[in-house]
């Protein structure tokens, strides 16, 4: 089993494409390209999202092992910033980890570019890797690492 992508919503997609290709390299295999209740997908993405779906604009973004991003921006209904997005007690995903080669060039990237950092750095237990959380500029939880999680050990 490999992980293939991982879906993220943000408010601008055009900006967010710009955001994680200049973070973190990713490169653009997709658009941006808008779809909405027309063509061949229409009843796919019906089964979805819903009755309430009526558009969306999204990309594709690849890092250098071939995991991918897909990002979109909901056009009808259109996307909300939820009030609180740091809600780790909630059910579901609530971070995305990314190995980092400069933990801190990273870091200040990130908040240069709008986004902020959440944490300080931190090193994890007996190992070598240091991690610490950040967010996007739409308050996607990021968390930053030295060491491909494969490669961690705490003991």
């Amino acid at each position: 089993m490999l992980i293939n992508h991982v879906g993220i919503t943000v408010g601008d997609l055009d900006a967010g494409v710009q955001w994680y290709s200049t973070v973190f390299g990713l490169t653009v295999l997709v658009g941006p390209t808008e779809t909405g209740l027309v063509g061949d997908a229409r009843e796919r993405r019906l089964d979805i999202f819903g009755p309430r779906w009526a558009g969306m604009r999204l990309a594709h973004l690849i890092d250098e092992s071939g995991v991918g991003i897909e990002m979109f921006e909901f056009v009808e209904p259109p996307t909300l910033v939820a009030d609180e997005p740091f809600a780790y007690w909630r059910t579901g995903l609530w971070h995305v980890a990314f190995s980092v080669e400069d933990l801190e060039a990273t870091r200040e990237k990130i908040t240069e570019l709008g986004g902020r950092a959440r944490t300080g750095i931190y090193k994890l237990g007996n190992s070598d890797c240091r991690v610490c959380y950040c967010e996007d500029p739409w308050g996607t939880a990021l968390e930053l690492s030295t060491k491909p999680y494969r490669t961690i050990t705490l003991g």
